[in-house]
């Protein structure tokens, strides 16, 4: 499932970051990180993840702007989002800004793996459906 998938991971909690990418690469998924949503955008056209893992609390650009800027710079709903935060009372404003999954921390890894893993498969059945691959 995980060949060939690219992740970006934005947290700027350091430890966590590396526990999550440790375990992602693990599972065969290539992780490319950031620490602050400008860094994040920054990324995105070059690395062209598949899907980004965005945490809400950061410095110099928080998740929520970020995800805004990444739907107007790269289209609403290109690259699926996951919300990776401590704040639990804001996931319906980032379910109107079209987000894939939101996830609470602490978190078990092993749910991230499989909340990331129906991420894809959403996205494969779209694809498969509509006849194309989605874009990058």
């Amino acid at each position: 499932m995980a060949q060939g998938r690219k992740v970006l991971l934005v947290d700027d909690e350091q430890q966590l970051a590396m526990a999550v990418k440790i375990r992602l690469q693990s599972k065969g998924y290539e992780v490319v990180t950031a620490h602050d949503g400008r860094q994040a955008l920054e990324l995105i056209p070059k690395e062209r993840p598949d899907l980004v893992i965005l945490d809400v609390m950061m410095p110099v650009m928080d998740g929520y702007f970020c995800l805004r800027e990444i739907n107007q710079r790269f289209g609403r709903g290109k690259i699926p989002v996951v919300i990776l935060t401590a704040r639990d009372r804001m996931k319906e404003l980032f379910d109107l800004e079209g987000i894939e999954d939101y996830i609470i921390k602490p978190f078990d890894h092993e749910d991230l793996l499989l909340r990331i893993e129906r991420v894809f498969k959403r996205r494969d059945a779209a694809a498969a459906a509509s006849g194309a691959a989605l874009p990058k």
